[in-house]
């Protein structure tokens, strides 16, 4: 298999689900601050975010 394709079928995946989770859900994409004070509105004490593959990350609140 092309490795090259795989990629690029992942990356529109990805894209794909981000769009869908946009329109379906109102998502929209935030910054670092917007994520820090939306974390601290809710009375989190603290969190992080953790990049992982492609334009995906994890993020972690802590209470």
């Amino acid at each position: 298999m092309d490795q090259n394709k795989d990629d690029d079928k992942s990356y529109e995946t990805q894209l794909l689900i981000d769009m869908l989770m946009m329109v379906i859900l109102s998502g929209k994409e935030r910054s670092q601050q917007e994520w820090a004070k939306l974390f601290f509105d809710a009375g989190y004490s603290d969190y992080k975010i953790i990049p992982i593959l492609g334009l995906r990350c994890v993020i972690e609140v802590y209470p």
